[in-house]
């Protein structure tokens, strides 16, 4: 659903005190970047190109061959995770599983068959990204790059290199192509 544009500058200004980034190990590109190295999320529009300014979203990943072996950004929410299969998936923020994240375009979503799985494989990532040291970012939305690949017997991402929290941002209420007009 598309929000009226007159409601744009009151989200706008929610989502300035609401946004909170977290840069692992992104080498910010020339152009994209604020005076303190940090990456610009204003551009982030979701039309599906991989890139941080255009993710995929997980129906993208879900839906479409993009195996390969360059890395790609994803946006999604942190639903749960899958300790040594899909088919022992926990949707809590009570999981103890450290070596991946579930995705999903609902924030809601209780079904594997609508989630990603990402694989977290070094420290760094697993303390940044993981649903046992980030319970209160459980169900929250994140971008996060990752070689897309076969991971649990499902498309999902594989090394996940990078994350970006985006605290309170609601992939439901805005088009895609107007995510760049609220998120800064």
């Amino acid at each position: 659903m598309l929000l009226p544009k007159r409601n744009s500058l009151v989200l706008l200004c929610l989502m300035l005190t609401c946004c909170q980034k977290i840069d692992l190990t992104v080498t910010p590109e020339e152009g994209n970047t604020t005076s303190n190295n940090s990456v610009q999320t204003a551009n982030i529009v979701g039309t599906g190109e991989g890139t941080m300014e255009r993710p995929y979203t997980v129906t993208d990943i879900r839906s479409a061959v993009h195996a390969g072996k360059d890395s790609v950004w994803v946006i999604g929410y942190m639903v749960g995770t899958a300790p040594r299969s899909m088919g022992n998936a926990v949707f809590s923020s009570d999981a103890t599983n450290q070596s991946n994240i579930l995705l999903s375009n609902d924030s809601l979503c209780t079904d594997t068959a609508h989630c990603i799985p990402v694989e977290l494989t070094t420290p760094n990532i697993k303390a940044t990204l993981s649903l046992p040291t980030n319970t209160a970012r459980f169900r929250k939305c994140v971008l996060v790059k990752g070689i897309p690949s076969t991971y649990l017997q499902r498309k999902g991402l594989r090394k996940c290199s990078a994350g970006l929290w985006l605290v309170d941002f609601d992939l439901s209420s805005i088009e895609p192509q107007d995510w760049g007009s609220i998120l800064l």
